[in-house]
């Protein structure tokens, strides 16, 4: 027997019993990396009671009552499944940080259950930093009243499966950014001691729990981990969006891709959060004007014509670089000024790229709400 400890030196922890090395664990997950079979829970029950007694998972309120939670068994591993409903989930398994530091509860919000259905990813199987871009993006999008569409998310971030393990491996999924599409930097450089605090969550008696159907033959979104986790999702593109989808990333974009927010400080306190990002942006009324500055502006990509022999961005064997006219940004001077005309000027870009930003990444917002709101963003960084 062993005594687990986490880096937190007053959370409980359980003395675990390491059995089974992780190539000696039940082959049906022999699919999964090492670091996910090599990881018990060591969450105590008391710990675990406590937890669903401060609130934090079901958010404090009449939810509370429908849903309770359990520690796996022993020698139960995350990735596992319930042999009793392969099919229709009965439980669903969640890590607990994306409770106590990111502010997920139960039942999952519409954004999210959408997102996860999109992806196809449980939301145990997405890390940490996965989850700090999401709530991040939930969140911002909250404040400037933007619409929370999944299309945006995946058009700024890209699913993938970090683990060094090979193809037939799957462990923890998460999202980067795309190229010149950074909003939010990471929640943690190197996110430790969580892949051993997990559980599952039940619903209680016969009340429907959230991730399934009313009728209770499918699942609203994966709530297993699987080895196809990702393979379901396409990249999502500029010109794939529809027009209310581009407004709202190329706002986003404008205001946070030179000047990226630090989830912890959205995350940690994100009541200050909304105050600093709505002084950031300096409210209703920069929003307007950047809209209005985007709409006398507009960029679009110039799409190779396969019939003239051209080569795409995303060929390996086009050209190493790529030459694209793009109207300068217009002048900072809002209001009842009028906008400069827009000069002409070549910008390169790297041809391996697979999906080019249509925002000139020379206008910079910061500088624009800074010049003409005087509200400086006090929760951005630099890159």
């Amino acid at each position: 027997m062993a005594e687990v400890r986490g880096n937190d030196p007053e959370r409980p922890v359980r003395e675990v019993e390491w059995a089974q090395r992780p190539d000696e664990l039940n082959p049906l997950y022999n699919w999964a990396t090492r670091d996910v079979l090599g990881s018990p829970s060591t969450l105590t029950e008391d710990y675990l009671k406590e937890l669903k007694e401060s609130g934090l998972i079901c958010g404090g309120g009449e939810e509370e009552e429908h849903y309770r939670v359990e520690l796996p068994r022993r020698g139960e591993r995350i990735c596992e499944l319930n042999m009793e409903h392969p099919r229709v989930p009965h439980w669903l398994w969640v890590n607990e940080v994306m409770f106590t530091e990111f502010g997920v509860r139960i039942p999952f919000s519409s954004f999210h259950q959408r997102l996860l259905q999109r992806c196809f990813v449980a939301p145990s199987q997405f890390h940490p930093n996965a989850w700090s871009s999401i709530r991040c993006f939930e969140l911002v999008t909250e404040y400037l009243e933007l619409p929370q569409d999944p299309e945006v998310f995946l058009y700024l971030f890209t699913v993938f499966s970090p683990n060094a393990e090979g193809k037939s491996k799957k462990g923890y999924m998460s999202v980067r950014p795309g190229k010149y599409q950074r909003i939010f930097g990471l929640y943690e450089e190197s996110f430790h001691d969580f892949k051993g605090h997990y559980f599952k969550v039940f619903p209680v008696g016969d009340h429907p729990p959230f991730w399934l159907t009313l009728e209770r033959d499918a699942g609203r979104f994966p709530s297993y981990w699987s080895k196809d986790a990702g393979l379901n999702y396409t990249p999502v593109s500029y010109k794939g969006l529809n027009e209310e989808q581009r407004d709202t990333a190329d706002v986003l974009l404008w205001l946070f891709s030179k000047r990226f927010l630090k989830p912890k400080a959205v995350l940690g306190n994100p009541e200050r959060a909304r105050e600093a990002i709505l002084k950031m942006v300096g409210g209703k009324k920069t929003l307007a004007l950047l809209r209005q500055a985007m709409q006398a502006n507009p960029h679009s990509l110039a799409v190779p014509d396969p019939s003239s022999g051209q080569a795409s961005s995303s060929n390996p064997e086009g050209p190493e670089q790529q030459v694209e006219i793009i109207p300068s940004p217009p002048s900072r001077k809002c209001g009842n000024d009028e906008m400069a005309s827009a000069q002409k000027r070549p910008r390169v870009f790297d041809g391996s790229q697979r999906d080019l930003c249509p925002i000139d990444r020379s206008f910079d917002a910061s500088g624009f709400i800074e010049s003409n709101f005087l509200g400086p963003p006090c929760l951005g960084g630099s890159q």
